[in-house]
């Protein structure tokens, strides 16, 4: 079989399917990546087909006909703010992307395409050429009201150029049981999948030592991807260094600050499993889908300072779950570290998540699934 995989050009929407291409893969599937060029690094072993627009060419698309920054809204159920990720998923990236998109699924001749839930040129391109699609959830299902304003922006689109928008016949759902609420709703029939931070196919970074304080606590502060404030991360790293702990410091571009190398790790932008797996006690994070995941599936607690789009939703879930604190400004930070650290119930609440994400099916399993369904 012949799948395509269909991703926004963002670390937080494509890193989380790669497990379940590399199953595919495993399974003797041809696999191929539908994104922006930009992405080619992240995806070594498999051929991206170039189609759509960048992250940064899209917002700009955005901005130039409503001079709004798609980046700061968060997806709420009213009609105003949906058209601010209709604008971005739906809009603006068909208008740019969608004759890429499908002139590449002609190309490849996908038997099926699996797409990250907010992208919209690999449904676009299965519907267009007759063939099933699938979604893959990195966030939290959408509100039933937000779901619907965007679903409906999508057939009206389609239909501009010709197509019939179908459903999905499965969401792939990395979120545990655990995180769910019953008012989770979702487009299609949900197969559960295991979340696996993501790792890289180099050699396994390595952090250096703490030389005279290996018995302290070790904190991992990152921002995120898309929204990175420079001003929040150096408030955020003052403000942990006010308390006894180590921090490694991963930054997704390089940053102007100068730290004390025997308390602080600039690690850059390196794969999450490799971070998580070298002794981290605590997670500072603006709750990105994927960060929170991640540290989550390893059984490690958060302290998270939200920013727009889905991150209020997911820091809202990891606090009723007790496994992190939510702040509001990046002065907070280090005061709800301390907290963190010196109550044991955030690290066995952390425990009990991780346990969830493990009871999940693995992407090999979850991949055989759909397949079995669909044969």
């Amino acid at each position: 079989m012949r799948i395509l995989f269909s991703s926004c050009p963002a670390f937080g929407h494509l890193l989380p399917m790669l497990p379940l291409a590399r199953a595919a893969g495993r399974a003797g599937h041809e696999v191929a990546f539908l994104t922006h060029p930009s992405m080619v690094q992240q995806v070594p072993s498999f051929p991206v087909l170039a189609a759509g627009p960048s992250i940064e060419q899209t917002l700009a698309e955005v901005f130039r006909r409503s001079g709004v920054d798609a980046r700061d809204v968060p997806l709420d159920d009213n009609a105003a703010a949906a058209q601010a990720p209709i604008d971005f998923f739906v809009r603006a990236r068909t208008d740019l992307g969608a004759a890429e998109a499908l002139a590449a699924a002609k190309d490849f001749v996908p038997d099926l395409v699996i797409a990250d839930m907010a992208d919209q040129l690999g449904p676009f391109a299965a519907d267009a050429i007759g063939v099933p699609w699938a979604l893959h959830g990195g966030s939290l299902p959408l509100s039933p009201a937000l779901a619907t304003y965007i679903e409906q922006a999508a057939v009206e689109r389609f239909a501009q150029e010709g197509v019939v928008r179908t459903q999905p016949v499965a969401y792939f759902d990395p979120w545990p049981d655990v995180l769910l609420e019953p008012t989770d709703a979702y487009p299609a029939e949900r197969i559960a999948v295991q979340a696996e931070p993501h790792a890289g196919e180099g050699p396994v970074w390595q952090r250096p030592p703490f030389p005279g304080r290996e018995d302290r606590p070790t904190v991992l502060l990152t921002l995120g991807t898309i929204v990175e404030e420079p001003q929040a991360l150096a408030a955020a790293l003052e403000s942990l260094l006010q308390q006894d702990v180590n921090v490694v410091l991963a930054p997704h571009t390089d940053v102007d600050l100068e730290v004390d190398p025997s308390r602080v790790c600039v690690a850059g932008f390196v794969p999450m499993r490799d971070l998580l797996d070298s002794g981290i006690d605590v997670v500072v994070s603006a709750a990105g889908a994927g960060t929170v995941l991640s540290s989550l599936s390893a059984g490690i607690p958060m302290v998270l300072l939200p920013f727009g789009l889905d991150k209020p939703m997911n820091s809202a879930r990891v606090q009723a779950a007790g496994a992190g604190r939510v702040v509001s400004s990046a002065q907070q930070v280090g005061p709800a570290v301390h907290d963190v650290l010196a109550e044991p119930s955030f690290a066995a609440a952390a425990a009990r998540i991780s346990a969830s994400v493990k009871a999940q099916n693995t992407p090999d399993a979850a991949l055989a699934l759909l397949l079995e369904r669909q044969a």
